[in-house]
């Protein structure tokens, strides 16, 4: 885990599930779940920094899809430098897309795991995509729900957004059952990995 200052930072992931072996090391004076989804994520943060000001940085834990032209498997950890918000029925013409501004946010990686360009829509995708819909979808490399919503709010507070994350399935028809598979075991992992070097 890159070296932060523990009391102002916020050590954070969707359920707890995500940051349950965190929270019984009792190493992470703040350490709150923010709920599933950009939106409730977005607005349960929103919450928590207006009552803790000292946060400086968020640490969030977390799982993903990968989107199959992006080459990463299941299993790998990641953590982004960038996250979009771009919904696949805009991308199929089925929806207009209402224009985010700015459209992604940048984001503080570790650079000890491979770096990727997260993609947080409001929506799971469950259609096939072998390979990207349109242009602006080709350096999109996976798939979480709640990075967009987390460093929207984390930017209006000037406040600075690291992911880790296991990557639990690939984005599809298959992606939610491969999820719950997955999701556990990766995450005890992941949870585990950190706790190592801290």
């Amino acid at each position: 885990m890159l070296p932060f200052i523990k009391n102002q930072t916020l050590v954070t992931g969707a359920f707890e599930g995500e940051i349950n072996l965190l929270k019984a090391s009792n190493q992470f004076p703040y350490l709150e779940v923010m709920g599933i989804g950009n939106l409730e994520a977005a607005v349960q943060l929103s919450e928590y920094i207006s009552k803790n000001r000292n946060i400086r940085h968020i640490v969030f834990f977390g799982s993903c899809g990968a989107y199959e032209w992006s080459g990463i498997r299941i299993g790998s950890f990641i953590s982004p430098n960038r996250v979009y918000s771009k919904e696949i029925s805009h991308a199929l013409k089925l929806s207009k897309q209402i224009p985010e501004s700015p459209e992604f946010y940048e984001m503080t990686p570790d650079k000890s795991l491979q770096i990727t360009t997260c993609n947080a829509p409001t929506t799971i995708t469950l259609i096939d995509l072998k390979n990207p819909p349109e242009e602006s979808w080709k350096n999109l490399e996976i798939e979480n729900l709640e990075l967009f919503g987390i460093s929207k709010v984390a930017s209006k507070f000037s406040v600075t957004v690291t992911a880790y994350l296991a990557v639990t399935n690939l984005v599809g028809p298959n992606g939610s059952n491969d999820w719950v598979k997955n999701w556990k075991s990766l995450s005890h992992s992941l949870q585990n990995k950190i706790l190592s070097l801290t």
